[in-house]
């Protein structure tokens, strides 16, 4: 690609039509998705009772992870949300520990909390192509056979192995939840209970933490305080070279953007206190370079950084989502941009006017608030998890 082409896209790969790459690879999870939809079906007419039974129970909900997944941010917040939405008694937290066998911890979780949903997230079980078929397909058996419901975390919808554990996984209930706009995924996706882009979900706790910690720093910060502008997030190709370039044009304009490769230690606290102690988060929707487990290296995701920063309090500037981003509205709530000349532009602008990067972010924060006192993160999935 010419050096303008690639500072326009943001150094994004273009979208390529292949045959083999592109059309057919991405699609042979479906006829494979297919073959064990039929072998499922015993379970599903077996469980059909308990599944009848268990949609006229109060929610019980297990959320799995593994050990190092309950340090993150995602679930903490996962785990707090769904108590705020469901109620804490209803709410029971299951650890997968990685060292040991999996489908035994599972069935032992199951059996222990009586769920009739379970939150799944498809990088925990097995993570090679064998394990995956196996035990992917006892996990869906179990599900079927005892009527439970399935709600998937599916990170990157264009992960091949990974989406087809989460369409056989809700084969024939639950959902799919993703970064990805549902229009998109959905074109290489089995099923349609698929939903996408969502936010991350923030509890109503860690909002009013946010809150408090935002006016605390608000009110002992010195006047003269040069302005902290923040990129956090993993380092890889082109990500890491379109920051590279924003960074210097902005060191020409005299604004420093801090870059943190290791996302201040995505576990919990140091995490949270960037973002508060940020006057602008910047942020891409990158995945990386083209790998052979990945499909639509093109497409860029919602990932995360949206929510987080506007529950915060702070003004965003953050690359488009391929087919939007409905929960919020650039120029309003956040600021968005494409390629490099963009992005330097909308930092420089949130920069030089105080006004309007208190606007950003007092309106960013005032629609996730919003949305974390609804649930609506919740309410979407439920609808998405519609029975059939």
């Amino acid at each position: 690609m010419e050096q303008a082409e690639l500072y326009s896209r943001g150094f994004n790969p273009p979208e390529t039509h292949r045959l083999w790459r592109d059309q057919i690879l991405p699609r042979l999870i479906i006829p494979l998705f297919w073959v064990y939809w039929i072998a499922l079906l015993p379970a599903r007419f077996m469980g059909a009772s308990a599944r009848r039974r268990n949609l006229e129970r109060e929610p019980q909900v297990g959320i799995e992870s593994g050990i190092v997944g309950w340090t993150h941010v995602y679930f903490e917040e996962l785990l707090g949300s769904s108590q705020d939405f469901f109620g804490s008694n209803q709410v029971h937290k299951q650890v997968i520990d990685r060292d040991q066998p999996y489908y035994p911890q599972f069935v032992a979780n199951q059996r222990r909390n009586g769920p009739n949903t379970v939150v799944l997230d498809v990088r925990t079980p097995g993570q090679s192509w064998p394990r995956s078929l196996a035990e992917g397909f006892r996990v869906a058996w179990y599900l079927n056979r005892r009527g439970i419901t399935p709600i998937v975390v599916l990170t990157d919808a264009f992960y091949r192995r990974h989406r087809w554990q989460a369409a056989v996984l809700t084969a024939f209930h639950g959902c799919v939840v993703t970064f990805a706009h549902t229009d998109i995924a959905g074109k290489i996706f089995p099923h349609n209970r698929i939903r996408g882009p969502l936010f991350m979900p923030i509890s109503r706790k860690r909002l009013a933490e946010l809150e408090l910690a935002k006016a605390r720093f608000v009110s002992t910060r010195d006047a003269s305080t040069p302005l902290v502008i923040q990129f956090i997030g993993s380092m890889y190709s082109p990500r890491d070279e379109f920051l590279q370039v924003v960074q210097a044009e902005l060191a020409e304009k005299g604004i420093d953007l801090r870059i943190n490769s290791d996302k201040a230690g995505t576990s919990s606290e140091d995490y949270w206190r960037v973002l508060v102690e940020s006057d602008i988060i910047f942020t891409t929707t990158l995945q990386g370079p083209t790998r052979g487990f990945m499909d639509w290296i093109w497409v860029r995701q919602a990932v995360f950084r949206y929510a987080e920063t506007m529950a915060a309090g702070t003004a965003l500037v953050a690359q488009c989502v391929e087919g939007g981003f409905p929960y919020f509205t650039k120029n309003l709530d956040y600021l968005e941009f494409e390629g490099v000349e963009q992005a330097i532009a909308e930092i420089t602008a949130l920069v030089s006017d105080p006004d309007l990067r208190q606007r950003i972010a007092g309106s960013g924060h005032t629609v996730i608030a919003g949305y974390v006192e609804e649930g609506v993160f919740w309410k979407d999935v439920l609808k998405c998890c519609q029975p059939d």
